[in-house]
């Protein structure tokens, strides 16, 4: 069971000891901010008139203040129902992860984070309050015990089962710690725990025989699922060469603490690369088959593409460049777009897997069974979507970065600059970029390869899923055609709330009363799930950070010209793109070393994975297609290989 930690206390310890002779004295030691010395001489052994003295420093922590969080636009009755709440937990440990440099950041980890947790929920929740139209994913008599679900032992209220799932796997994932995790991190995340711990819905009773059994689930899907290497980059070197991504122009390094917990003290620079062997090693959660996705324009066994790829490069220049740039042709609304679906791991927003969440959330209670939020069916109806939702969007993780490393085709920004073609590309282009929201850094490029846009496949997963979730009960669609679920957001990017600041941001003192230029609140209706998917990838085309094709293939969603691998531009020269509701993502493309051809891009990467486990009843991922355990995996140079199912070499 976890324990509660209580606000740092003080604590001692050893840091130094010399020796003393006369006046001289050589002692190293650390300055810790609000140290209380004590000094104590004894004998020296070496001689009677010198004393040993050793310096013990009583260490304290300024007061805690918990990160204030700015308010986020969803009505209170979302907080009576325990599904929701646990929810809106990890959420808020997402965001607060990504402000002060916590574990489980980053799109795939965040994915995974709360796939993990929903798992744990679903199957807390549902071996209590059993359904006949499905099964636990975690089976009570699977042969092999890392599939297993523990045992009931007497267990009846699934509040508490789901209440002790939810805070044992939550804090598994986030309290921790590690080398590079500061005291304050882990303290912030604790207290958000903490917080919702109190205000769970019915209260929570740590001792109950219901509340232990949901936590043997969660650490139970702890044990199956937690993925030890994280995004580690040890090991990789960026690969030379024309189309190969390296690092961002605009921000080459960064420059972190060599101390996490002295964040004012020497600092490194440091090359991102985040998770390059991520997709080649990571268990996979529910998918049962292989997806891949087709070689982009102008690589491999689409060389012959040029001409499709200058036209996306021209496309990038126009709808992709910065609002001071001439060759802008973005309108207002598009650069709103792009910043609407952002998230890109900014301070107090978080990454897409939280916003999935936020838009999920929405339509689940739009959606719900029965007029009263906390009814039995809502808790089954939520606890069966969210988990299907976000076990899909923790593969989307795993395969889009697989692919995207496989790859390592080059964001625009080196794209358009490194063409080398006086005709083409242009050497100081400057994308709009992902924004910094809530500090006062400029927009940069996410530290990972283009191609396919993670966006994309996320966002294609989960509003796939949620297309198949639906199906029937709103309405009637095929799965490759629009739907008529709609909604309405407001982008945490876009609240009139959260901001670009002028100065670098105050943790202690909420956004609201930091200075700097206000993002304007600007709610977006969506009338199907299907539009949505379209906006949602297209929109990394308007920030710059993605080619059209990361998305999606080009005769899927442009309109042709009389040219062929051109595509039509209006009056202002800016990209025209075909109605959302007309879209059908069919074409598909060969890939070097595979028979067959293949769908290309993020959004039916995403779809395919949605699908599959829809349609697979939610079932763990056979040992059969896991990734090779590491006894098993190879290594050329330093860079680890599996052995994957008609994986290219």
């Amino acid at each position: 069971m976890m324990t509660k930690k209580t606000t740092p206390q003080p604590s001692g310890r050893w840091l130094s000891s010399a020796n003393l002779s006369g006046n001289s004295m050589s002692i190293m030691y650390k300055v810790l901010t609000y140290a209380h010395f004590n000094f104590c001489t004894t004998p020296s052994k070496i001689s009677p008139s010198i004393h040993r003295i050793e310096l013990f420093i009583m260490t304290t922590q300024p007061p805690f203040v918990p990160l204030p969080l700015p308010p986020v636009e969803e009505s209170k009755e979302y907080g009576k129902n325990y599904i929701l709440h646990w929810n809106l937990c990890a959420l808020d440990l997402n965001r607060v992860s990504h402000s002060v440099a916590g574990p489980q950041t980053g799109p795939p980890l965040s994915a995974r984070s709360l796939g993990m947790l929903h798992l744990a929920i679903h199957d807390a929740y549902f071996a209590i309050q059993s359904s006949t139209a499905f099964s636990t994913f975690l089976a009570a008599n699977a042969e092999d015990a890392e599939l297993r679900l523990p045992d009931l032992n007497g267990a009846t209220d699934a509040r508490q089962a789901v209440a002790g799932a939810a805070f044992t796997l939550l804090g598994l994932l986030y309290l921790q710690g590690g080398p590079t995790i500061s005291n304050n991190a882990t303290a912030q995340l604790q207290a958000v725990l903490d917080r919702f711990l109190a205000s769970a819905p019915g209260g929570v009773d740590q001792a109950s025989g219901s509340y232990q059994f949901g936590a043997a689930v969660g650490e139970a899907i702890f044990q199956l699922l937690f993925h030890p290497p994280g995004v580690s980059a040890d090991g990789y070197h960026p690969t030379p060469g024309r189309y190969k991504f390296d690092d961002e122009p605009t921000h080459p390094v960064v420059l972190v603490p060599v101390d996490p917990n002295d964040p004012n003290g020497p600092k490194k620079a440091i090359r991102q690369y985040h998770g390059p062997f991520y997709g080649k090693t990571a268990k996979r959660v529910a998918t049962q088959s292989e997806h891949m996705i087709a070689d982009p324009p102008g690589l491999r066994s689409n060389v012959d593409e040029g001409a499709e790829y200058d036209d996306a490069l021209r496309d990038i220049i126009r709808m992709g460049g910065a609002i001071p740039l001439n060759s802008t042709k973005r309108s207002p609304d598009d650069t709103a777009r792009g910043h609407f679906w952002a998230y890109d791991g900014s301070n107090l927003v978080g990454t897409p897997p939280r916003f999935y969440n936020q838009i999920i959330r929405n339509i689940a209670v739009q959606h719900k069974q029965d007029a009263d939020i906390e009814s039995e069916v809502n808790n089954a109806d939520f606890a069966r979507v969210f988990a299907l939702a976000n076990a899909a969007m923790a593969d989307a993780g795993v395969f889009s970065w697989r692919e995207k490393w496989e790859f390592e085709f080059w964001r625009p920004l080196s794209g358009v600059r490194d063409d080398g073609r006086p005709d083409h590309g242009d050497p100081f282009f400057l994308s709009l970029g992902a924004p910094s929201t809530n500090t006062n850094d400029i927009p940069f490029k996410p530290p990972f390869p283009a191609y396919p846009s993670g966006h994309a496949t996320f966002g294609g997963a989960m509003f796939q899923m949620l297309r198949r979730y639906y199906n029937g009960r709103v309405g009637t669609w095929a799965p490759n055609e629009p739907d008529n679920i709609c909604f309405e957001m407001v982008s945490d990017e876009l609240n009139g709330i959260n901001r670009d600041l002028r100065q670098p941001y105050d943790p202690t003192t909420p956004i609201t009363e930091q200075p700097g230029i206000v993002r304007t609140r600007m709610p977006y209706k969506f009338s199907s799930l299907w539009e949505a998917i379209f906006d949602n990838a297209i929109s990394r085309v308007f920030l710059g950070v993605h080619w059209r094709f990361d998305a999606a293939a080009a005769k899927d969603i442009l309109i042709p010209t009389d040219t062929k691998d051109v595509y039509a531009t209006d009056n202002t020269g800016a990209t025209v793109y075909q109605n959302p509701e007309d879209i059908r993502y069919e074409t598909m493309s060969t890939r070097e070393g595979h028979e067959g051809l293949l769908p290309i891009g993020g959004v039916p990467l995403g779809m395919g994975i949605a699908n599959d486990i829809w349609e697979s009843g939610l079932k763990p991922t056979p040992k059969s297609i896991q990734p090779a355990p590491p006894a098993e995996q190879s290594k050329e140079g330093e860079q680890v290989v599996m052995g994957l199912p008609n994986a290219a070499p």
